[in-house]
């Protein structure tokens, strides 16, 4: 970890290391720190792979997760292609 990632996680964890996760994930959010985009993408993507495993090709997983999302298959398209570098 580099200093700087360092300190914000004491900062963190000092000011609101008593919230669950999900509380402390929206204060994340509501503070301004995580970019909300690449979290979407990030859901997008885990859920695709799930549709995956369950035994559906790929185009299907994307055409699913698009209406489970209730977005476009291009924006699907897009978490699958150009946010490669997200993963849990």
């Amino acid at each position: 970890m580099t200093r700087y990632e360092r300190e914000l996680s004491q900062k963190i964890a000092d000011r609101y290391g008593r919230l669950s996760a999900k509380e402390f994930l929206s204060k994340l959010f509501e503070i301004g720190v995580v970019d909300y985009t690449r979290c979407k993408a990030l859901i997008v993507r885990e859920y695709v792979d799930e549709t995956i495993k369950k035994g559906n090709k790929k185009i299907d997983a994307m055409w699913i997760a698009a209406e489970h999302f209730g977005c476009s298959y291009e924006y699907v398209r897009k978490c699958i292609y150009y946010y490669k570098d997200i993963h849990l």
